[in-house]
């Protein structure tokens, strides 16, 4: 495989260190071990301490911004085959109706591989749904393979038009050694936050985005004041719908329950301190923070759509609920509210699955046997 060198091609700069750029590093490390060249091509510059963590692999690290136009990003993409020869091409985060993969075609590259992670439900029926099938077949027939992040992901591709053969399921993965339990971050958050000896904290950590559905932990909130269960919910994120949200909190009684830390760049102490995490999305592609949160040793109330129900086995390490129901949320959360021998037995269940199936090692071992598949063929 000495011959071989990959670009990944990454629709945007991460502002901070996340388990995404774990894998990346990983991965990065894993190819240079076995002889091929990486290069990690973002839209814009990094922050100069992700750009030199992500250094450290090994891997060489350059720009080319999407945003100026298909032509500028064949010229860049081609003058680095050139520089680089590149043979392979592994485009995460991009629309996967964007013209990325003919460009990468296009500039040269022998091997084409696109990752889904994008969230959302084909829904589309009648002449819309023939269209956009269509339009998928044309936009991704460069592709030489496309990896999944989750069996939902798969069959909504599927239902898109994307020919089956293409598609490869691999999870997202989780550094277990950043994420794991600590009683020293519940007994500092109940500190700063000046918490009841028996308040349960609940969490979320998402972008606040429509599909992520936070007015049901609202909504539930409110059904857990009125039976008397006393919770604290953390929100870690931001969005347009944030001021709408807090509204809501206030207009239900509940505001006084809610905390909301707007972007965390590092959640790892929060989901520690949770007693619960706690996930509304309808249609989510994975859910990394899931399993960030399972690995830290902490049962979750999810909803029973898309992914979720991969990650998390109900009754055994969570509670999954009807989506959209608020109702069916605060049950969930009030049985294991008043169980603490259940809740602590679903956590170390949740750790457990995790370290089985969601680990960013086992995330990376994949991956190169996909590449592997492809330089061997």
């Amino acid at each position: 495989m000495n011959c071989e060198s990959i670009a990944f091609l990454l629709d945007s700069a991460p502002p901070t260190w996340s388990s995404q750029e774990d894998r990346h590093f990983r991965l990065c490390q894993a190819l240079i071990r076995q002889g091929v060249r990486p290069v990690l091509v973002f839209a814009q510059p990094l922050k100069p301490n992700i750009h030199a963590r992500l250094h450290a692999s090994g891997a060489e690290i350059t720009t080319i911004n999407y945003g100026k136009g298909p032509r500028h990003y064949h010229r860049e993409l081609r003058a680095l085959v050139n520089a680089f020869s590149i043979t392979t091409a592994h485009i995460v985060f991009f629309d996967y109706f964007s013209a990325l993969p003919w460009i990468a075609r296009l500039s040269g590259i022998r091997h084409v591989i696109y990752e889904m992670q994008n969230s959302g439900e084909f829904t589309a029926t009648s002449w819309k749904r023939g269209l956009l099938r269509l339009r998928t077949k044309t936009m991704t027939s460069p592709l030489t393979k496309v990896i999944a992040i989750s069996e939902f992901v798969k069959h909504q591709l599927i239902k898109g038009g994307l020919a089956e053969g293409k598609i490869l399921v691999r999870y997202l993965g989780v550094d277990t050694e950043r994420f794991r339990p600590d009683v020293r971050s519940r007994e500092s958050w109940v500190k700063d936050f000046s918490l009841g000896p028996d308040e349960l904290i609940l969490s979320t950590v998402s972008y606040v985005r429509p599909f992520k559905n936070l007015h049901v932990l609202i909504e539930a909130l409110e059904r857990l004041a009125k039976r008397n269960v006393r919770v604290r919910l953390f929100v870690a994120g931001d969005g347009d719908m944030l001021p709408a949200l807090k509204a809501l909190s206030e207009r239900l009684g509940v505001g006084g329950r809610v905390s909301w830390l707007g972007n965390v760049p590092e959640p790892r102490t929060l989901l520690q301190a949770s007693d619960i995490f706690l996930l509304a999305s309808v249609g989510e592609a994975f859910g990394l923070v899931l399993t960030e949160a399972m690995a830290c040793g902490v049962p979750v109330v999810g909803s029973r759509s898309g992914s979720v129900m991969e990650v998390v086995e109900d009754q055994r390490t969570g509670l999954l609920c009807p989506p959209l129901d608020a109702t069916a949320f605060a049950d969930a959360i009030e049985d294991l509210a008043g169980d603490g021998d259940r809740r602590r037995h679903m956590g170390a269940q949740a750790m457990e699955r995790v370290h089985r199936h969601f680990t960013v090692e086992i995330a990376v071992d994949k991956t190169l046997r996909i590449y592997e598949s492809l330089w061997n063929d």
